[in-house]
C-alpha cells in the first residue's frame, strides 16, 4: 500500500514511528501520526493547518498531554493499531473521492479527522477543525501550488510532495538511471554510508566523463576528485 505514497507522507509516518519510540509505545496510533505531521512542516498537510491558523506547537503540546509514557524500549518499526489503520483506510479513501493517484500528507490528515473517536481527532475538532472545512483548504492549497498564484508554490514541498510514484515509474525503466544509481551505491558504499545522499548522486554523475553534468561542471572548474575531497573533509565546510 505504501508505494502509493508521496515521499513527504512516508516521512510523517516515519516520524510517527518515532514519535511512537520516544513514548514507550507499542503501536502507532493516530496520535502519533499527529505529531509525525506537525514535525513535517514543510508538507502540504503542515500547511493546511497553518492556513487555517492552526498553532502548531499548541497543538502538539496538547496531543503530547493526552499520553501517558509506556513501557516498550525496543527500538524498530512499530506495527499500527487498529485505530490508526482505520485512519490509513480513510486517507486511501478521501485520495479517491479527491480523484488523486497519490496519498499525501493532506490525505493523513483528513484520515485523522474522519476516524473521530481518536485523540487525535478530537484535539483537531477543538481546534475548529472539520472535514467539510479541511477538504476545501486542501483543495485550495492544491490548486494555488498548481497555479502558482499563492505563497504555497514557493513552499519547500514544492510539487514533488503529490507526484505520484506511476510518474517515477517512467524513470525507473531507463537503463541509464539504472546505472547511475548503481553508482551512486557504490559511491555510498566507497565512502562508508549507510545510505545513498544527493552528494553520492552527483559523484555517480560526474563517474560518466562525457556526460552532460560533468561536462557542464567542468566549465566551471569542479572535476569528481573535487567533489570527492569536499565530501570527505571533516564538518564539510
Amino acid at each position: 500500500m505504501h508505494e502509493r505514497f508521496s515521499d513527504r507522507a512516508r516521512r510523517a509516518l516515519a516520524l510517527a514511528n518515532r514519535e511512537a519510540t520516544s513514548f514507550g509505545h507499542h503501536h502507532i496510533g493516530p496520535e502519533h501520526l499527529l505529531l509525525g505531521l506537525l514535525t513535517e512542516r514543510q508538507s502540504v498537510g503542515a500547511s493546511v493547518l497553518r492556513h487555517l491558523d492552526i498553532d502548531p506547537e499548541k497543538l502538539r503540546a496538547e496531543v503530547a498531554e493526552a499520553f501517558t509514557s509506556g513501557e516498550d524500549t525496543s527500538v524498530g518499526r512499530r506495527p499500527h493499531s487498529p485505530e490508526m489503520k482505520e485512519v490509513m483506510d480513510h486517507a486511501l479513501s478521501e485520495a479517491r473521492k479527491l480523484g488523486h493517484k497519490y496519498v499525501g500528507t493532506e490525505h493523513l490528515l483528513l484520515g485523522l479527522v474522519r476516524r473521530q473517536d481518536s485523540t487525535a481527532a478530537q484535539v483537531l475538532r477543538r481546534q475548529g477543525i472539520r472535514v467539510e472545512s479541511l477538504c476545501e483548504e486542501v483543495l485550495a492549497l492544491l490548486r494555488a501550488g498548481a497555479e502558482g498564484t499563492d505563497e504555497v508554490a514557493k513552499l519547500e514541498h514544492g510539487v514533488f510532495e503529490w507526484v505520484h510514484q506511476e510518474e517515477l515509474a517512467k524513470a525507473f525503466r531507463s537503463t541509464a538511471f539504472w546505472h547511475t544509481m548503481i553508482l551512486a551505491v557504490d559511491s555510498a558504499n566507497r565512502l562508508g554510508t549507510g545510505e545513498i545522499l544527493p552528494e553520492h548522486l552527483l559523484l555517480a554523475l560526474l563517474r560518466d566523463p562525457e556526460g552532460p553534468v560533468t561536462r557542464l561542471l567542468a566549465r566551471k572548474g569542479v572535476t569528481i576528485d573535487w567533489v570527492r575531497e569536499q565530501i570527505t573533509k571533516p564538518h564539510n565546510t
